[in-house]
């Protein structure tokens, strides 16, 4: 797999942090996992509190991603790759139409948010939370999703399908950990941030429109092919090692 690719794919996680209906919501989303509550005089709960609550999140929506692209790999195992690719190159391409603002469809809005009404914390909630996250949050997860797993259709194995993911949920999940980190001092730069949130995802609705004809006209597994004679020699080693440690091989 092309650094290329995993760039893109943490690109396209961040992207979606950076969404509009997610950035601001982020502290909103900290505190309601951790019990955290910022004040003048700083956070009511100790970092180590929010943070432990925002990686077990972060492992809650990765689960449902990886989840995701599992039932779509055994899905290419019964249908044409190529096929996939055209179906995908659509959907980016009316996600990206929708970003830009052209057209407004409504059922992309349609969020089916998943609510926990218990009044205890605990890291199982913030695990289904983090789940829910994934599953519900449509508009601002599902264009830049669907980016990544159209790309993770296109590669080879298994593997590198699943890296993607992992990749994709890092660009999403480290932002929400630095948050936690710093949630005092965060809170006012993400309300500095929301002024960019409109180029933000304009410019997103270009990268979804541009991957999107590439998938129509088949010129992504070329671009693909010139990332790989990109990627240095020790990339793959580390690939290949990886993989004997798992027991899978690579030319499945």
């Amino acid at each position: 797999m092309s650094i290329p690719l995993i760039v893109l794919a943490f690109g396209a996680g961040m992207l979606s942090f950076l969404s509009p209906c997610v950035l601001p919501l982020v502290p909103i989303y900290l505190g309601y996992l951790s019990g955290a509550v910022v004040t003048p005089s700083g956070v009511t709960v100790a970092r180590g509190q929010v943070m432990t609550h925002a990686l077990t999140f972060v492992l809650g929506f990765t689960t449902i991603f990886i989840a995701i692209w599992s039932a779509l790999f055994a899905l290419t195992q019964f249908v044409d790759k190529f096929l996939l690719s055209q179906i995908s190159g659509v959907i980016l391409i009316v996600f990206g139409i929708n970003m830009l603002g052209i057209i407004k469809l409504p059922f992309l809005y349609q969020e089916a948010r998943v609510q926990f009404r218990s009044n205890e914390l605990g890291y199982p909630r913030s695990f289904l939370t983090g789940m829910a996250f994934a599953a519900g949050w449509t508009p601002c997860v599902g264009p830049m999703l669907s980016l990544i797993i159209s790309a993770a259709t296109q590669t080879s194995t298994a593997l590198e399908g699943t890296a993607l993911l992992l990749f994709y949920s890092a660009g999403l999940g480290v932002p929400f950990l630095m948050t936690a980190y710093a949630l005092d001092s965060m809170v006012a730069r993400l309300k500095g941030f929301n002024k960019h949130l409109q180029t933000i995802e304009r410019v997103s609705g270009v990268i979804l429109i541009l991957v999107g004809i590439m998938l129509l006209t088949n010129q992504f597994q070329i671009l693909n092919g010139y990332f790989y004679q990109l990627t240095p020699e020790f990339i793959f080693q580390l690939e290949e090692n990886f993989a004997k440690v798992l027991g899978v091989s690579l030319n499945q």
